[in-house]
Parts: structure tokens; C-alpha cells; sequence
């Protein structure tokens, strides 16, 4: 089994809950793309979801609603291994997990090529 880092949070707290675990690279089911995070965004919202402020939120949870300069590995014809992706919210690092991994599977709209 391949595996990737991640900074998870098994509970609500300051900056010391972050913790940094090895995960299975998940397997993208349909309609979802795995990506390979090149760099991410910190912000407020997920210092508020750390903190235990996102009652919807459940842990052990991946945060990070902001990946930037990921590149894909096909799943969906619209996609192909390589292509430069972009994603925000929709639910990142709240219903699933997010950007603080290195290769999180995403749900994609079908936008691409």
C-alpha cells in the first residue's frame, strides 16, 4: 500500500493537535480526481475549524480548503495525468478530507480539457 503524509487533527485545540501522519493514497472512486498538492493555503476558516468551531466537522479530519498548483492523475476524461488543477471549499477539509495532505482525492465538477 503506496502512502502519503498528512497533518491530521483527532480533536479540537491549538496548533499542537496537528499532527503528522502517514495515510493511505486514497483511490479515487467516480467523479473524484487524485491530486498531488504542490502547496496550500492557510486561513481563518480552518484556524476556526481547529479550534472545534465547525460543529459539522468530524475527526480525525485532514483540513485545507485551498489547493493550489496540484496536478491530476486521470480518472475522468475530462482530466488527464498531469493537467494543472485548482480547487476551493465545497466541502474540502470539512466533509472530507483536504489540501494539509500530500495526494487527496477531490470531487471535480467536470471541468477540464
Amino acid at each position: 500500500m503506496t502512502t502519503m503524509k498528512a497533518a491530521v487533527i483527532h480533536e479540537a485545540g491549538g496548533p499542537e493537535v496537528l499532527k503528522i501522519e502517514s495515510l493511505p493514497i486514497p483511490t479515487p472512486q467516480s467523479g473524484e480526481v487524485l491530486i498531488r498538492v504542490k502547496a496550500f493555503g492557510l486561513n481563518r476558516s480552518e484556524l476556526f475549524t481547529r479550534q472545534g468551531h465547525s460543529a459539522s466537522v468530524k475527526f480525525p479530519r485532514v483540513l485545507g480548503i485551498e489547493r493550489l498548483e496540484s496536478s491530476s492523475q486521470r480518472q475522468e476524461a475530462t482530466f488527464g495525468k498531469g493537467d494543472v488543477v485548482a480547487t476551493a471549499m465545497g466541502g474540502m477539509g470539512r466533509q472530507f478530507d483536504g489540501g494539509y495532505a500530500n495526494s487527496p482525492a477531490c470531487p471535480h465538477t467536470g471541468a477540464g480539457r
